[in-house]
């Protein structure tokens, strides 16, 4: 039984090779709000549903095609950590905090799909913004 508890879905990535279609689907079509990311140097797009959970738009980078995952949102990230270690499942990524607070790490389900378990973001301000293409600027105005 794990010592953790997951919340909610906090996001689900999916990849994309066309922005404009993207956003013109999530956003115009949809509905979802187009917010800044949370990731340095990383071509994403972040959208934004009403209860807070969100679909991030994931462009390939460096030639390598991008992924589907999805985020669980859990209670207790440190005992999450600890769950998965000594299961021995592998830490594919991370543990790490993005700029906006939310710490989290990835591992693989039985199958290879990528899973990040992840805190609530946003309990702290990052000072980001976002253009209409979903480019996201950091507080001096650098495109990240």
């Amino acid at each position: 039984m794990p010592r953790f508890k997951v919340e909610t879905i906090n996001h689900v990535g999916i990849p994309t090779d066309d922005r404009g279609a993207s956003i013109a689907f999530f956003r115009d079509l949809i509905g979802l709000e187009v917010i800044p990311h949370e990731i340095e140097d990383n071509p994403l797009v972040w959208t934004r549903a009403e209860d807070g959970s969100m679909v991030h738009l994931i462009e390939p980078r460096n030639g390598n095609s991008a992924g589907f995952h999805v985020a669980l949102q859990v209670d207790d990230i440190d005992a999450a950590l600890e769950t998965v270690k000594e299961a021995g499942i592998e830490i594919t990524s991370g543990p790490g905090e993005r700029a906006n607070g939310q710490r989290y790490f990835f591992i693989e389900d039985p199958d290879g799909n990528r899973i990040e378990l992840a805190t609530a973001g946003y309990t702290k301000d990052s000072g980001r913004s976002v253009d209409e293409m979903g480019f996201t600027y950091d507080s001096d105005g650098n495109k990240l």
